[in-house]
């Protein structure tokens, strides 16, 4: 039992670490990217310049993720100068997102990372919900694995100088 405590427990340390660095992490830039939503448009990153953006990488079979998406389409709606990007990775399909959004009434823009290229530009994304706040340069102000605390969202919004419509 002692040796199994003595390899477990740094592992719970060092995991733990990782999670309150990946979420507390200091702005970094992000990379332009290309990207279609899931009906076909084609965007970048950048066309959210010059407005805070929230980034949500889920999927459809996520129970975090969906659980959350009341919260973020109430978000969506009350913040008019507010970015919102869905990102879902490669294993659900364009049908499924489609299927999700129709049944979820998803108001805000979704893709579908469907080789990982987005992922790749946020780190290497690979757990649902993963979250990233980019203020109006671009740059990530604030991370969170899982789901969104959302007191803590709003308040950082304001910071950022949003207020709910």
């Amino acid at each position: 039992m002692k040796k199994i405590i003595q390899f477990v427990l740094p592992i719970l340390v060092l995991s733990v670490g990782a999670i309150f660095w990946f979420n507390q992490h200091a702005a970094q830039p992000i990379e332009d990217h290309a990207f279609q939503t899931i009906d076909g448009q084609s965007m970048k990153i950048s066309d959210y310049a010059g407005k805070p953006l929230l980034v949500i990488f889920w999927a459809t079979d996520c129970p975090g993720c969906i659980a959350e998406m009341p919260a973020l389409i109430a978000l969506h709606e009350q913040y008019d100068e507010l970015g919102m990007l869905g990102i879902a990775l490669p294993h659900d399909t364009p049908a499924q997102i489609k299927a999700m959004r129709a049944a979820k009434s998803l108001p805000y823009t979704l893709t579908w990372d469907a080789d990982n290229s987005l992922s790749a530009v946020f780190g290497q994304v690979r757990v649902t919900p993963t979250h990233f706040l980019l203020d109006e340069q671009g740059q990530i102000v604030m991370r969170k694995i899982g789901e969104l605390d959302f007191a803590l969202l709003q308040q950082r919004l304001e910071e950022m100088g949003l207020s709910p419509a």
